[in-house]
C-alpha cells in the first residue's frame, strides 16, 4: 500500500518485515512492544492527506500542521512529518536521500516493569553481538509537548549513509506537558562520516520551526545529578483557579521521585510557608521581581519567570554559580493561556 504510492521504498518496506521477523536480533524486545512506528520524512503532508485508501484502512488518524499519524489496529503506526527529526538533517551534506524517506523505525516499550526494563537494558549488548552500532539517549527525552523516558538507538551493519535505517527502543510512558519542553533529536549514526559535527549542534529549537531554521540538540544530555534534590519548591503569587506550574510540577515529580516537589501560592497561603530568609526579605522590597521563584534545598535557583521543563532540570542539576537566574515575566503570565484567573 505504501510502496505503491511511493511513500516507502522497497528496501524500507523490507526492513519493516525484518524488524518483525523472529531472526531480528532484538526480537525479545519486539515481543514486548505496545506498538511500533515508522517515521517518514516528507516535504509536504498534502499528498498523504489526500490518500483516501490510507484513511479508510486506519484505526485512527491524528494530524496537525507538521505531522500526520496513521494508527492501524495491528499496533503499527506510520508517522509522516515535515519538520526535522534527526541530527543528520541539521548537518549540511549528512542527508543524501530524497524525500519521502524513512528516518527510523520505533519500538515502544511502555510497560515499566522490572522485567521489561531488563530487556531494554540488554539492548546494547545485543547490538554489539549482532554488529549493530548503538547510541544511548538518557531520559527525559523531550519532543515538543511530550516527555519520554530513555531510548536506545541501534544502527544496522553496513553503510551509515545508504544502509538500513536506525531502530529506536523507547522505554516508559509518555507524559504530556502544557508547556513546550524542547526537542531531543535522533542521534546521528556514530559511523556516519559527518558524525563528529553533532558535537557542535546547539540545543535551542523553537516550536513549529522548519529544518532551515531549527537548531538540533545532541543525543540527550540530561542526566540526573549524583545527589538528587530533597526539596524542590516553586513560590508564586497568582489569583488563578489552578497553579500555573502544575504541569511543570508533575514532570519534576516524575524526574525526582524521592524529592518533596510542591508549589506555594503566596496569594492564598495555607499553613506555614517554608520561605528561605533571602526570598522573604526580597518579597518585602519587590514581590513582583522576586516571584515566581524556584528553590532547591533552600537555595534560590530562579526568579521572575516560570521555566520550561528542560530549563528547570538545568536549574536543579546544574545551578548557575553566579546565583539565581533572573528574568522578567510578562504581566499576567501566571494565569496561563486558558485565562483561568478568578
Amino acid at each position: 500500500m505504501f510502496t505503491e504510492r511511493r511513500l516507502l521504498s522497497e528496501a524500507e518496506a523490507a526492513q519493516v518485515l525484518e524488524v518483525a521477523a523472529d531472526r531480528f536480533p532484538f526480537a525479545q524486545a519486539m515481543g514486548l512492544a505496545d506498538s511500533i512506528h515508522v517515521h517518514v520524512n516528507v516535504d509536504s503532508l498534502s499528498e498523504v492527506v489526500q490518500e483516501e485508501t490510507l484513511a479508510r484502512a486506519a484505526k485512527e488518524i491524528e494530524q496537525n500542521e507538521v505531522e500526520y499519524k496513521i494508527e492501524f489496529a495491528s499496533g503499527v503506526n506510520v508517522i509522516f512529518a515535515t519538520e526535522a527529526t534527526a541530527q543528520d538533517e541539521l548537518i549540511e551534506g549528512a542527508v543524501t536521500s530524497a524525500k519521502p524517506y524513512v528516518d527510523h523505525f520505533g519500538i515502544d516499550l511502555r510497560d515499566e516493569s522490572d522485567s521489561t526494563r531488563r530487556v531494554f537494558d540488554g539492548i546494547p549488548a545485543l547490538a554489539e553481538t549482532a554488529g549493530w552500532r548503538h547510541v544511548f539517549q538518557d531520559g527525559p527525552v523531550n519532543c515538543c509537548h511530550v516527555v519520554m523516558g530513555p531510548k536506545h538507538w541501534v544502527y544496522p551493519p553496513g553503510s551509515a549513509v545508504s544502509g538500513g535505517r536506525p531502530v529506536e527502543f523507547a522505554f516508559g510512558q509518555l507524559t504530556e506537558s502544557d508547556t513546550y519542553v524542547g526537542c531531543d533529536y535522533r542521534p546521528i549514526d556514530p559511523a556516519h562520516p559527518l558524525a563528529d559535527r553533532a558535537a557542535d549542534i546547539d540545543c535551542s529549537c523553537e516550536p513549529n520551526a522548519t529544518a532551515s531554521t531549527v537548531v538540533a540538540t545532541p543525543a540527550a544530555t540530561a542526566t540526573t545529578s549524583a545527589t538528587p534534590p530533597k526539596k524542590v519548591y516553586i513560590f508564586e503569587e497568582c489569583t488563578c483557579n489552578s497553579s500555573p506550574s502544575a504541569s511543570l510540577l508533575g514532570l519534576l515529580a516524575s524526574r525526582y521521585p524521592t524529592a518533596d516537589v510542591r508549589a506555594f501560592d503566596l496569594a492564598k497561603p495555607e499553613g506555614l510557608v517554608p520561605l528561605p530568609p533571602t526570598l522573604f526579605m526580597q518579597l518585602q522590597e519587590n514581590a513582583a521581581a522576586a516571584l515566581p521563584a524556584i528553590v532547591v534545598d533552600g537555595q534560590i535557583r530562579s526568579q521572575g519567570w516560570t521555566p520550561n521543563f528542560m530549563d528547570a532540570v538545568k536549574l536543579v542539576e546544574s545551578p548557575d554559580p553566579a546565583g539565581p537566574v533572573r528574568r522578567a515575566q510578562a504581566a499576567g503570565e501566571c494565569c496561563g493561556t486558558d485565562g483561568s484567573c478568578c
